[in-house]
C-alpha cells in the first residue's frame, strides 16, 4: 500500500479535500480513492486484523477502505459527528473523536451498529487528539477552538473512572505549537 495523507479542505486545512497516495520514496501518486462520500478526510487508521484502513470523512461518516482503494463499509451519516482523529483501541474498536460533542465515540469495526460514548459529551472544549496507553487509559489533548475557548491540558481517563479525568498537562505555552 502506497502511504497515504488526508488532506483537509476548507477552514480546517485549505487542502485538496482527498486522501492523498504517496510513493513511498515521497514522489505524488494522486488521489486514492474518488468518492463522494470522502470530503475533508481528517483522520485515519489501519485495522491489523482485517487490513482495511478506517477514514473519517468531513461529511460525518467513517468508512473501512480496501488495500486497492474500494469502499466495503460505510457508517452512513452520523449526525452532528464533525469527526477529529481515529484510533483503534485496546478493544480493537474504532474510536473517533467528535469535535461537535467534544468527547470521544466508540465504533465496532463491522460499522453497522451504533455509536458509542466513552466519555460524556463536552467533557472537554476542543478535542485535539487522543491516544491509549498500554494500561489501557485514554490520553485526551484539549486545544484553543476557533470561538477561541478551550484549556491546552491532556487529559488522562480511566476505564473506571471515565468522568474524573487526571489532568497531566495544563499550559498556556502550547497555543503557539498549533498556530
Amino acid at each position: 500500500m502506497p502511504l497515504l495523507v488526508t488532506s483537509a479542505s476548507g477552514a480546517s486545512g485549505n487542502g485538496f479535500g482527498a486522501l492523498l497516495a504517496f510513493e513511498l520514496d515521497g514522489r505524488f501518486r494522486g488521489t486514492f480513492i474518488e468518492d463522494d462520500r470522502i470530503t475533508d478526510p481528517r483522520g485515519l487508521a489501519i485495522d491489523p486484523n482485517e487490513n482495511l484502513l478506517f477514514l473519517n470523512s468531513g461529511a460525518d461518516r467513517v468508512l473501512a477502505i480496501s488495500s486497492l482503494g474500494r469502499i466495503v463499509r460505510d457508517t452512513g451519516r452520523i449526525e452532528g459527528l464533525n469527526p477529529g482523529g481515529g484510533n483503534f483501541g485496546p478493544d480493537g474498536r474504532y474510536f473517533v473523536g467528535s469535535r461537535s460533542e467534544r468527547t470521544i465515540i466508540a465504533l465496532s469495526t463491522s460499522l453497522d451498529r451504533g455509536v458509542e460514548y466513552v466519555l460524556p459529551p463536552r467533557v472537554i472544549p476542543f478535542p485535539r487528539g487522543f491516544a491509549f496507553g498500554h494500561d489501557g487509559r485514554l490520553f485526551l489533548a484539549s486545544g484553543i477552538g476557533p470561538n477561541g475557548q478551550g484549556d491546552n491540558a491532556v487529559l488522562a481517563f480511566s476505564q473506571g473512572t471515565p468522568t474524573q479525568p487526571s489532568r497531566l498537562v495544563a499550559d498556556p505555552e502550547l497555543e503557539h505549537f498549533h498556530k
